[in-house]
């Protein structure tokens, strides 16, 4: 039987290439795995990764962000090497298919290894795979269509956008579940399944795609003839530009889910993980695609001219807006201006400083100076469901160890629970009950360094379990009941690490009465409808900071603790409040001041307000900001979704249309590249904003509203490149 030809050029015809169909199958899939496999890397090295040793060896917040970064930044400057193996040796079919395999070995290695080894070695087969395939895959699509139907061409590649990220919604709204209940194995595994699936589903396409032959010496040559230069010249400035556009969007893979983690998730009934916040960016691709090509490029093209260059312009501004908006919900997570320039509570440099649902997490509040007359600390508090109360009285209670214990207790439940669900052993020697009889103790008794070490106790009980389990009944068993308890002991001693990280701080204020407040005058203020005011504004102004007929703060109380540590209750007539204020005049002579518990009770006459009962109006937010609505992330992404569309999908088309015949994939490559350029600049960025001592340079909205005003500034100078470049497109000659 002869051996079938391969189509080397596109034939005639108005209609739609018969290969698309398998390109976009291929494609779905293949986004599949690598949207799952990337939303969940940055959760993953934070919290699950493993040492050689198997104990539990995971990044800080920088470093997992610098690791990303610097993951997506190779992913796609590989396809350089990928285009040249393609346009001077292989062709894209052969590139494509070869380097799908070592795509999914790497898979196979996240989903075998979960220590650092395994992490990088998985990630750098993916940057191979993933990263090679990418300028050929969607320089195959155009090279599908000739010139008589490549009016086509502009709806094919939208088309092709949305299955992107079909795989990519999908992925991100599942793959984030599997981790958390069956742990990494599957959450590595199932994506390289889908990507297998991906590689067949292309390799039953290969009679149907229009095969364009490699270009050899021909590459070589067009590459430093005239046109080729002038065109690589000419493109190499555009996509200078955009590489700034993906050092802001590739942030939502990192920054934007570890800004989730400090909002509030409650949203439809459910609260969603925070990495599964990311499906929200290719479900609005997928609406706005054919909105954008069916309805909105239509409407504007009747009152303007429609470029690509244009649309990439708005897409810019777009940009950099969203990013102001995330600057605003970080200064809201932090507590505004006030909270900014009177909590002073960098002291600790840890998420810990805050009370929530009125107690502490712990550790309570500590400042970072010592109170005084002149320099007083303080402390806001938003209150319960974003309301304004009628509030009628205010507990203090200097400082406690109880609440760390209560902590503690409550992440042994945790544990125990995991030990329940995943382990169901039967072992004498769990360490539960002796936890529990311990915390049945007077509070002077208790020892947190003995609670801490029962949790790990426990953690090492289920280690001990998963060892013994590979030894269990037939290879089948065996395997199971290893998958099973290793996942336990993980997620155990996930359990005991979180409770020393919330502990593991200068708690040596706990006990020590000269750290207790002495003099504290309280405040209250309804901003219902409004932003916080400035103190820094007020005090330029030389106003009084607590004048309401200025600030809206209204006195309250000004009252004398004991030393002893006991709490205070201080009534006053009801005011109507969203915030309360605590400012401490003064101690009993250490260099900081700490607050154990802050309950802020609702009037008696308030039988029910926002779903609360009375006396239920206690903070349940940061002490030193708020947990702001996840729809206000929602919005987040709707813009930058927007600006993707904008700038991301015609940059596809654009890079085609743009580059001669030979160096399509070349050509984009170097479009993929400028992907790669943008988060090798916010590597840079995470990298050189870290101090010696842990803090960071760029803290809270700094970051955003840095990153806000290089894409604005960028947007501007754009306006003049775009102006003038010349466009000359490049479609494939039809066969005869």
């Amino acid at each position: 039987m002869a051996k079938k030809e391969f189509l080397t050029a596109p034939a005639p015809s108005t209609k739609l290439p018969k290969g698309i169909p398998y390109i976009i199958g291929n494609e779905a899939a293949e986004r599949f795995s690598f949207y799952g496999m990337r939303c969940i890397l940055v959760i993953f090295m934070t919290r699950y990764l493993l040492g050689q040793d198997g104990s539990l060896d995971v990044m800080n917040g920088e470093e997992a962000k610098t690791s990303f970064h610097i993951f997506v930044s190779a992913v796609y400057f590989f396809p350089i090497i990928g285009a040249l193996i393609s346009d001077i040796w292989l062709g894209k079919y052969r590139t494509i298919l070869y380097l799908s395999v070592i795509y999914c070995l790497g898979h196979a290695v996240l989903a075998i290894d979960q220590s650092r080894i395994g992490l990088f070695s998985g990630l750098t087969l993916i940057v191979i795979g993933s990263g090679g395939i990418k300028p050929c895959v969607s320089a195959l699509v155009g090279d599908q269509f000739g010139p008589t139907n490549k009016h086509l061409m502009e709806n094919i590649f939208a088309w092709f956008y949305f299955a992107i990220n079909l795989g990519c919604f999908l992925s991100t709204l599942m793959i984030p579940f599997v981790l958390d209940i069956w742990g990494p194995h599957w959450a590595f595994g199932i994506p390289g399944l889908l990507m297998g699936l991906a590689t067949v589903i292309f390799w039953l396409g290969r009679h149907r795609f229009v095969h364009v032959p490699s270009g050899g010496a021909k590459f070589v040559k067009e590459c430093f003839s005239g046109e080729g230069l002038q065109a690589i010249g000419k493109l190499v400035i555009i996509f200078l530009f955009v590489a700034v556009f993906f050092a802001l969007f590739d942030q939502s893979g990192s920054a934007w889910v570890l800004q989730t983690e400090k909002m509030d998730r409650h949203w439809l009934g459910i609260e969603w993980l925070p990495s599964q916040i990311q499906t929200a960016s290719p479900f609005m691709v997928m609406v706005m695609v054919p909105v954008f090509a069916y309805g909105l490029y239509p409407l504007a093209k009747k009152f303007t001219k429609v470029t690509p260059l244009r649309k990439i312009a708005v897409g810019f501004f777009v940009a950099a807006g969203t990013f102001a908006l995330s600057a605003y919900i970080e200064s809201m997570i932090d507590g505004g201006d006030i909270a900014k320039y009177t909590s002073r509570s960098a002291v600790t440099g840890t998420e810990a400083t805050r009370i929530l649902d009125g107690k502490t997490d712990g550790t309570g509040w500590s400042s970072a100076e010592a109170p005084t007359e002149e320099n007083p600390q303080e402390l806001v508090i938003r209150l319960r469901q974003r309301t304004a109360w009628d509030i009628s009285n205010i507990t203090l209670k200097p400082a406690t160890s109880l609440g760390m214990n209560e902590v503690v207790a409550a992440l042994n439940d945790a544990a125990f629970d995991l030990h329940k669900q995943h382990a169901k052993l039967k072992s004498s020697t769990t360490p539960i009950n002796e936890i529990k009889k311990k915390l049945n103790l007077t509070q002077k008794d208790i020892s947190v360094e003995d609670v801490l070490g029962l949790l790990l106790k426990n953690a090492e009980i289920l280690e001990n379990a998963a060892k013994k389990a590979k030894k269990a009944g037939n290879k089948a068993k065996k395997n199971a009941a290893k998958d099973k308890y290793i996942a336990a002991s993980q997620a155990a001693r996930a359990v005991a690490v979180t409770a020393f990280e919330q502990v593991n701080i200068k708690t040596t204020c706990l006990n020590d009465q000269s750290y207790f407040p002495k003099k504290v005058t309280l405040y209250a203020a309804d901003f219902t409808g409004k932003l916080l005011p400035s103190l820094r504004s007020e005090m330029a102004n030389n106003k009084s900071v607590y004048d309401p007929k200025t600030t809206g703060w209204q006195h309250i109380a000004e009252v004398s603790l004991k030393q002893d540590g006991s709490s205070k209750i201080i009534e006053f007539d009801t005011i109507k409040a969203t915030h309360v204020l605590v400012q401490i005049n003064s101690n009993y002579g250490a260099d900081r001041v700490k607050i154990g518990e802050v309950c802020v009770n609702a009037a008696s006459e308030m039988t029910e307000i926002a779903g609360e009962t009375a006396g239920a109006a206690w903070p349940n937010v940061a002490a030193i900001g708020f947990k702001p609505t996840i729809l206000w992330q929602f919005l987040a992404y709707f813009l930058i979704t927007a600006a993707e569309v904008l700038v991301s999908v015609t940059c596809l088309e654009f890079a085609y249309t743009q580059s001669p015949n030979k160096m399509k994939s070349f050509i984009m490559a170097l479009f993929l590249m400028s992907i790669s350029l943008g988060n090798a600049v916010t590597a840079g960025v995470n990298h050189f904003i870290q101090n010696p001592d842990g803090s960071v340079k760029l803290a809270g909205a700094d970051y955003y509203s840095f990153f806000a005003i290089m894409m604005l500034v960028t947007a501007l100078l754009f306006i003049f490149v775009a102006r003038g470049y010349k466009e000359q497109s490049y479609i494939q000659h039809e066969s005869a």
